[in-house]
Protein backbone atom coordinates (compact mmCIF):
# COMPACT_ATOMS: atom_id res chain seq x y z
CA UNK A 1 0.00 0.00 0.00
CA UNK A 2 1.34 3.68 -0.89
CA UNK A 3 1.61 6.30 1.73
CA UNK A 4 -1.17 8.17 1.12
CA UNK A 5 -3.44 5.11 1.46
CA UNK A 6 -1.67 4.39 5.31
CA UNK A 7 -1.88 7.69 6.42
CA UNK A 8 -5.55 7.84 5.09
CA UNK A 9 -6.03 4.60 6.96
CA UNK A 10 -4.19 6.12 10.29
CA UNK A 11 -6.51 9.20 9.84
CA UNK A 12 -9.76 7.15 9.27
CA UNK A 13 -9.36 4.06 11.67
CA UNK A 14 -9.25 6.13 14.92
CA UNK A 15 -12.17 7.58 14.18
CA UNK A 16 -13.93 4.96 13.25
CA UNK A 17 -13.61 3.98 16.55
CA UNK A 18 -13.97 6.83 18.38
CA UNK A 19 -17.73 6.88 16.45
CA UNK A 20 -18.21 3.44 17.22
CA UNK A 21 -17.51 3.52 20.89
CA UNK A 22 -19.47 7.09 21.12
CA UNK A 23 -22.47 5.42 19.61
CA UNK A 24 -21.73 2.43 21.91
CA UNK A 25 -21.73 4.50 24.96
CA UNK A 26 -24.77 6.90 23.72
CA UNK A 27 -26.77 3.08 23.68
CA UNK A 28 -26.24 2.40 26.50
CA UNK A 29 -26.85 5.48 28.52
CA UNK A 30 -30.21 5.79 26.66
CA UNK A 31 -31.03 1.22 27.00
CA UNK A 32 -29.40 0.36 30.73
CA UNK A 33 -29.87 -2.86 31.41
CA UNK A 34 -33.08 -4.25 32.90
CA UNK A 35 -32.97 -4.17 36.84
CA UNK A 36 -34.20 -8.11 37.46
CA UNK A 37 -35.65 -9.58 40.90
CA UNK A 38 -34.67 -12.21 42.66
CA UNK A 39 -36.25 -14.38 45.09
CA UNK A 40 -33.81 -15.83 47.68
CA UNK A 41 -34.58 -17.91 50.93
CA UNK A 42 -32.63 -20.38 52.72
CA UNK A 43 -32.37 -21.96 56.52
CA UNK A 44 -34.81 -19.32 59.00
CA UNK A 45 -32.97 -20.55 62.33
CA UNK A 46 -29.69 -22.07 61.77
CA UNK A 47 -27.09 -19.36 62.20
CA UNK A 48 -24.49 -18.42 60.60
CA UNK A 49 -26.14 -20.18 57.18
CA UNK A 50 -29.04 -17.94 57.60
CA UNK A 51 -31.82 -16.99 60.44
CA UNK A 52 -34.22 -14.36 60.88
CA UNK A 53 -35.30 -13.18 65.05
CA UNK A 54 -39.08 -13.93 65.06
CA UNK A 55 -39.53 -16.40 61.48
CA UNK A 56 -42.98 -17.33 60.64
CA UNK A 57 -44.35 -13.79 61.82
CA UNK A 58 -45.73 -10.39 60.40
CA UNK A 59 -42.83 -8.63 62.26
CA UNK A 60 -39.94 -10.09 62.21
CA UNK A 61 -36.10 -9.35 61.83
CA UNK A 62 -33.89 -8.77 58.86
CA UNK A 63 -32.78 -12.40 57.11
CA UNK A 64 -28.99 -12.51 58.26
CA UNK A 65 -26.70 -15.59 56.63
CA UNK A 66 -23.27 -15.63 55.81
CA UNK A 67 -24.18 -16.19 52.48
CA UNK A 68 -25.90 -12.25 52.18
CA UNK A 69 -22.44 -10.30 51.31
CA UNK A 70 -22.36 -12.28 48.18
CA UNK A 71 -25.40 -11.41 46.55
CA UNK A 72 -25.10 -7.99 47.55
CA UNK A 73 -21.60 -7.75 45.60
CA UNK A 74 -23.78 -9.66 42.60
CA UNK A 75 -26.78 -7.39 42.98
CA UNK A 76 -24.86 -3.83 42.64
CA UNK A 77 -22.60 -5.30 39.62
CA UNK A 78 -25.16 -7.09 37.80
CA UNK A 79 -28.41 -4.42 38.90
CA UNK A 80 -30.54 -7.32 40.93
CA UNK A 81 -33.43 -6.16 42.77
CA UNK A 82 -33.19 -9.26 46.07
CA UNK A 83 -35.89 -9.81 47.70
CA UNK A 84 -35.73 -12.66 50.64
CA UNK A 85 -38.61 -14.94 51.17
CA UNK A 86 -38.26 -15.68 55.30
CA UNK A 87 -42.44 -15.92 55.79
CA UNK A 88 -42.25 -19.75 56.05
CA UNK A 89 -41.25 -22.03 59.45
CA UNK A 90 -40.86 -25.07 57.72
CA UNK A 91 -37.43 -25.28 55.85
CA UNK A 92 -38.79 -28.59 53.15
CA UNK A 93 -41.48 -25.89 52.26
CA UNK A 94 -38.94 -23.52 51.24
CA UNK A 95 -37.40 -26.22 49.21
CA UNK A 96 -40.37 -27.02 47.53
CA UNK A 97 -41.38 -23.72 46.48
CA UNK A 98 -37.74 -23.39 45.21
CA UNK A 99 -38.20 -26.49 43.17
CA UNK A 100 -41.55 -24.51 41.90
CA UNK A 101 -39.52 -21.73 40.52
CA UNK A 102 -41.56 -19.36 43.35
CA UNK A 103 -38.38 -18.41 44.91
CA UNK A 104 -34.95 -18.61 42.72
CA UNK A 105 -32.32 -19.06 45.09
CA UNK A 106 -31.83 -20.96 48.19
CA UNK A 107 -28.56 -21.10 50.34
CA UNK A 108 -27.03 -24.10 52.12
CA UNK A 109 -28.23 -27.42 49.76
CA UNK A 110 -26.59 -30.66 50.09
CA UNK A 111 -25.21 -33.07 47.51
CA UNK A 112 -26.91 -36.15 46.67
CA UNK A 113 -29.58 -35.28 49.66
CA UNK A 114 -33.52 -36.14 48.55
CA UNK A 115 -34.23 -32.88 49.83
CA UNK A 116 -32.55 -31.25 47.57
CA UNK A 117 -33.36 -33.16 44.06
CA UNK A 118 -34.48 -31.32 41.57
CA UNK A 119 -32.17 -27.99 42.45
CA UNK A 120 -29.27 -26.75 40.05
CA UNK A 121 -26.63 -26.75 42.50
CA UNK A 122 -23.60 -24.44 41.64
CA UNK A 123 -20.07 -25.73 41.92
CA UNK A 124 -17.72 -25.33 43.71
CA UNK A 125 -19.53 -25.91 47.37
CA UNK A 126 -19.56 -22.40 48.81
CA UNK A 127 -18.52 -23.47 52.17
CA UNK A 128 -18.35 -27.05 54.57
CA UNK A 129 -20.46 -27.16 57.21
CA UNK A 130 -18.58 -29.22 60.02
CA UNK A 131 -20.58 -31.84 62.02
CA UNK A 132 -19.39 -33.03 65.84
CA UNK A 133 -20.25 -33.52 68.93
CA UNK A 134 -20.25 -31.13 72.29
CA UNK A 135 -19.79 -32.41 75.51
CA UNK A 136 -19.09 -31.56 79.20
CA UNK A 137 -15.27 -31.04 79.29
CA UNK A 138 -14.39 -33.96 81.55
CA UNK A 139 -15.79 -36.60 79.07
CA UNK A 140 -14.93 -34.81 76.17
CA UNK A 141 -12.01 -37.43 75.65
CA UNK A 142 -14.38 -39.99 75.43
CA UNK A 143 -15.24 -39.81 71.76
CA UNK A 144 -11.77 -39.58 69.22
CA UNK A 145 -14.61 -41.20 65.72
CA UNK A 146 -18.04 -42.24 65.00
CA UNK A 147 -17.32 -45.81 66.35
CA UNK A 148 -16.96 -44.19 69.86
CA UNK A 149 -20.78 -42.75 69.48
CA UNK A 150 -22.18 -46.00 69.21
CA UNK A 151 -21.93 -47.24 73.30
CA UNK A 152 -22.82 -43.73 74.20
CA UNK A 153 -26.91 -41.82 73.96
CA UNK A 154 -26.95 -38.35 71.77
CA UNK A 155 -29.03 -35.83 71.77
CA UNK A 156 -30.20 -33.68 68.46
CA UNK A 157 -32.11 -30.91 67.40
CA UNK A 158 -34.82 -31.40 65.27
CA UNK A 159 -34.52 -28.25 62.74
CA UNK A 160 -31.24 -29.58 61.50
CA UNK A 161 -30.51 -30.91 58.08
CA UNK A 162 -28.26 -33.31 57.48
CA UNK A 163 -27.29 -35.13 54.13
CA UNK A 164 -28.61 -38.16 53.18
CA UNK A 165 -24.83 -40.33 54.08
CA UNK A 166 -25.22 -39.15 57.30
CA UNK A 167 -28.86 -39.54 57.85
CA UNK A 168 -28.16 -43.07 57.03
CA UNK A 169 -25.10 -43.31 59.64
CA UNK A 170 -26.96 -41.93 62.06
CA UNK A 171 -29.22 -44.98 62.23
CA UNK A 172 -26.46 -46.94 63.75
CA UNK A 173 -26.62 -44.64 66.96
CA UNK A 174 -28.98 -44.20 69.92
CA UNK A 175 -29.85 -40.14 69.53
CA UNK A 176 -32.76 -38.47 71.11
CA UNK A 177 -34.45 -35.66 68.68
CA UNK A 178 -35.81 -32.26 71.05
CA UNK A 179 -37.21 -29.07 69.80
CA UNK A 180 -35.58 -26.39 70.83
CA UNK A 181 -31.67 -25.56 71.49
CA UNK A 182 -32.36 -25.13 75.74
CA UNK A 183 -33.45 -28.63 75.88
CA UNK A 184 -30.78 -29.76 73.82
CA UNK A 185 -28.60 -28.30 76.52
CA UNK A 186 -30.46 -28.97 79.27
CA UNK A 187 -30.38 -33.24 77.77
CA UNK A 188 -26.51 -32.64 78.44
CA UNK A 189 -26.22 -31.07 81.32
CA UNK A 190 -28.19 -33.20 83.58
CA UNK A 191 -26.45 -35.99 81.83
CA UNK A 192 -29.98 -37.64 80.36
CA UNK A 193 -27.10 -37.30 77.22
CA UNK A 194 -23.83 -38.00 76.77
CA UNK A 195 -22.95 -35.81 74.08
CA UNK A 196 -24.91 -33.16 71.79
CA UNK A 197 -24.34 -33.91 67.76
CA UNK A 198 -24.80 -30.71 65.73
CA UNK A 199 -23.14 -28.63 63.53
CA UNK A 200 -20.12 -26.88 65.18
CA UNK A 201 -20.79 -23.35 63.96
CA UNK A 202 -24.13 -22.98 64.82
CA UNK A 203 -23.53 -25.24 68.27
CA UNK A 204 -21.17 -22.42 69.31
CA UNK A 205 -23.46 -19.93 68.44
CA UNK A 206 -26.29 -21.46 70.11
CA UNK A 207 -23.95 -22.12 73.19
CA UNK A 208 -22.85 -18.47 73.03
CA UNK A 209 -26.48 -16.94 73.23
CA UNK A 210 -27.48 -19.14 76.33
CA UNK A 211 -24.04 -18.39 77.95
CA UNK A 212 -22.69 -21.77 78.18
CA UNK A 213 -19.83 -21.41 75.78
CA UNK A 214 -17.28 -21.81 78.87
CA UNK A 215 -19.13 -24.40 79.80
CA UNK A 216 -19.09 -27.33 77.06
CA UNK A 217 -16.40 -28.96 75.37
CA UNK A 218 -15.76 -29.56 71.52
CA UNK A 219 -14.56 -32.55 69.89
CA UNK A 220 -10.98 -32.60 68.64
CA UNK A 221 -12.04 -34.29 65.73
CA UNK A 222 -14.55 -33.43 62.78
CA UNK A 223 -17.15 -36.21 62.13
CA UNK A 224 -18.43 -35.37 58.95
CA UNK A 225 -17.78 -32.35 56.55
CA UNK A 226 -20.73 -31.29 54.79
CA UNK A 227 -19.96 -29.22 51.69
CA UNK A 228 -22.73 -26.39 51.41
CA UNK A 229 -23.87 -25.19 48.39
CA UNK A 230 -25.90 -22.18 46.75
CA UNK A 231 -29.30 -24.17 44.96
CA UNK A 232 -30.63 -22.62 42.03
CA UNK A 233 -34.11 -23.52 40.72
CA UNK A 234 -34.51 -25.20 37.68
CA UNK A 235 -37.58 -23.18 36.76
CA UNK A 236 -36.00 -19.72 37.13
CA UNK A 237 -36.10 -17.33 34.65
CA UNK A 238 -32.19 -15.69 35.62
CA UNK A 239 -31.30 -19.81 35.87
CA UNK A 240 -28.46 -18.90 33.06
CA UNK A 241 -27.54 -15.63 34.43
CA UNK A 242 -27.54 -16.87 38.28
CA UNK A 243 -25.48 -20.15 37.46
CA UNK A 244 -22.94 -18.44 35.47
CA UNK A 245 -22.48 -15.07 37.75
CA UNK A 246 -22.03 -17.69 40.95
CA UNK A 247 -19.97 -20.07 39.23
CA UNK A 248 -17.42 -17.48 38.57
CA UNK A 249 -17.50 -15.99 42.10
CA UNK A 250 -17.28 -19.20 43.78
CA UNK A 251 -14.41 -19.62 41.52
CA UNK A 252 -12.28 -16.73 43.14
CA UNK A 253 -10.66 -18.86 46.28
CA UNK A 254 -10.42 -15.20 48.70
CA UNK A 255 -14.79 -15.00 47.77
CA UNK A 256 -14.56 -18.88 49.41
CA UNK A 257 -12.36 -17.73 52.09
CA UNK A 258 -14.51 -14.72 52.57
CA UNK A 259 -17.28 -16.88 53.75
CA UNK A 260 -14.90 -18.34 56.59
CA UNK A 261 -14.45 -14.81 57.72
CA UNK A 262 -17.82 -14.29 57.72
CA UNK A 263 -18.24 -16.98 60.06
CA UNK A 264 -15.56 -15.82 62.50
CA UNK A 265 -17.23 -12.01 62.59
CA UNK A 266 -20.54 -13.63 63.25
CA UNK A 267 -19.49 -15.63 65.77
CA UNK A 268 -17.65 -12.41 67.33
CA UNK A 269 -20.74 -10.85 67.22
CA UNK A 270 -22.88 -13.20 69.12
CA UNK A 271 -20.33 -13.47 71.79
CA UNK A 272 -20.50 -8.96 72.06
CA UNK A 273 -24.41 -9.47 71.95
CA UNK A 274 -24.59 -12.50 74.98
CA UNK A 275 -21.73 -10.27 77.07
CA UNK A 276 -23.31 -10.39 80.84
CA UNK A 277 -26.18 -13.12 80.19
CA UNK A 278 -26.98 -15.80 82.64
CA UNK A 279 -26.24 -19.31 82.18
CA UNK A 280 -29.55 -21.46 82.74
CA UNK A 281 -29.10 -23.84 85.78
CA UNK A 282 -31.42 -26.50 84.45
CA UNK A 283 -32.74 -27.27 87.96
CA UNK A 284 -29.24 -28.38 88.98
CA UNK A 285 -28.65 -26.19 92.18
CA UNK A 286 -31.96 -27.89 94.00
CA UNK A 287 -30.03 -31.17 93.30
CA UNK A 288 -26.52 -30.09 94.86
CA UNK A 289 -29.28 -29.12 98.28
Amino acid sequence: MNKPGLWILAVVLPLVSAITAQAFVRYEDKHPQKRRDIHITGFLDYAPFGFVEHPGEKIHGKFTSVFEPMFETLAKENNLRVFYDTQKKDFPTLVQEVRKGEIDVIFGAYHQTELFRGLELIYPAAINNPITVFMLPDRINEVKSTDDLRKLKGVKIAHEVYSDYINEQLKQFSIETVATPYEMFEKLFTRQADYILISHYYGLIEAVKLGLRGQIAVARQTLWQIPMFIGISKLSRERKMLAQKLTRYLEDENNRKAFQDGVARMLAEFEKNAQGVVPPTFGLEKADK
